[in-house]
């Protein structure tokens, strides 16, 4: 079947994860990603799992951020490595980097001079802090975003430490969506005005964006959204609760009193209508204590999965707290795709994340992992006019 970006050529400068990941958004959709790598050290997530052959585990990382690419070795910092990228550009839809501020400009790829080549291009570039400010040319890994957004501050709010709780690559995630979002709004543009044009994202901007309600929420009225420990909640409908065999539920009922007497009745606890500190949303509220304490030790009686089923049976919005294991497992998960199975050429098969939109007629996929470094290099000089000769030379010269 046909997915929507078939035909769509990326030259991806893009290194560790907030870059790749966006071009493998791209890929899963039917780009055809063209990954260029230094021929000596190459993308610096290939050495992330540096322990993995010692292990004999894969490399986690570098295939979650790469798959369905071709790998070609280039070093752009030779004439002949430019002069085979200037070509490559012609032929090419999108370009995407994320290298500091500044450093294709000394590369001599950057958008002013791409776009001279390609007035068509769509060229993404991705930056940790912006592109504009004293700090723009700053270095920022995941960590560092999640710092500088607030985000860090923000879920340790009325703690005694600041923690980094938050891991996977957070920040970096959603500045690879922000990324995708942002080629894609260049694709349509050049599709509807047949203009090309640079596309700006970062991370920090991109974290800034996932926080824009709890943000907003101080920047008009000047409240910080707050997390209390869960004995104190102010909703006990809006809460997670420990069952018997020592797994938890969450409850999602944010309109309380619409829930509230089906809720009571499956817990068995009616008397508690009767007390005028839990009448409604607001009373409960003021004593959230008192009947969070009841609640707990009724769903202490039964099993998890128990409740779930009595709970959703009267339609009482829950869920259970899965872990990866549940994750794995959990039927509407598989059914829908977002865990999946690609080819390996060694493994068989690796399950891993799958693609979250689904599409009727043109839909993508997770189609085969990630490159070997340098693995498609003679193939697309071939397909580019580079002759066996030619490819033996620019090898012995460095230049892939």
């Amino acid at each position: 079947m046909r997915s929507p970006l078939d035909g769509l050529t990326v030259l991806d400068m893009t290194i560790w994860q907030n870059g790749p990941f966006a071009t493998v958004m791209l890929s899963d959709m039917g780009a055809n990603v063209i990954k260029i790598e230094d021929p000596v050290n190459g993308d610096p997530g290939r050495n992330l799992g540096s322990l993995t052959a010692t292990l004999k585990r894969e490399n986690f990382y570098f295939q979650t951020m790469n798959r369905n690419k071709q790998s070609m070795t280039l070093n752009l910092k030779s004439q002949q490595g430019r002069e085979i990228f200037y070509k490559l550009v012609k032929n090419a839809d999108v370009v995407t980097q994320n290298f500091r501020v500044g450093v294709v400009e000394k590369l001599g790829v950057d958008y002013e001079t791409v776009k001279k080549l390609n007035p068509k291009i769509i060229y993404a570039s991705s930056s940790g802090l912006g592109p504009k400010g004293p700090d723009a040319r700053e270095g920022v890994m995941d960590i560092l975003g999640q710092a500088r957004s607030a985000y860090m501050w923000l879920g340790s709010v009325g703690e005694k430490d600041v923690s980094y709780r938050l891991m996977g690559g957070v920040g970096d995630q959603i500045g690879a969506i922000t990324l995708a979002y942002g080629v894609l709004l260049g694709v349509i543009a050049r599709e509807r005005y047949g203009i090309g044009q640079h596309i700006q994202s970062s991370q920090l901007g991109s974290v800034v964006m996932l926080q824009a309600m709890a943000l907003n929420s101080y920047l008009i009225n000047g409240d910080i959204q707050t997390s209390r420990p869960r004995t104190e909640a102010p909703n006990p409908l809006w809460n997670i609760y420990r069952c018997s065999d020592d797994k938890w539920l969450a409850l999602g009922c944010t309109q309380s009193d619409r829930f509230w007497a089906d809720f009571v009745r499956v817990l068995g606890i009616e008397h508690v209508n009767s007390d005028p500190r839990f009448k409604d949303h607001a009373t409960r509220g003021e004593n959230c204590q008192p009947i969070i304490e009841i609640i707990d030790k009724v769903f202490l009686t039964k099993s998890r999965d128990e409740w779930v089923k009595a709970l959703r049976e009267r339609t009482i919005y829950c869920a259970p707290v899965q872990d990866f294991e549940d994750l794995a497992k959990d039927p509407q998960v598989l059914e829908n795709g977002y865990i999946t199975e690609v080819p390996h050429p060694t493994r068989g098969t690796l399950t891993e994340a799958g693609v979250a939109v689904a599409l009727s007629e043109t839909p993508g996929a997770a189609r085969r992992s990630a490159p070997e470094f340098g693995e498609h290099t003679e193939e697309i000089l071939l397909a580019n006019g580079y002759e066996w000769e030619q490819i033996a030379q620019l090898r012995d010269q460095g230049v892939i």
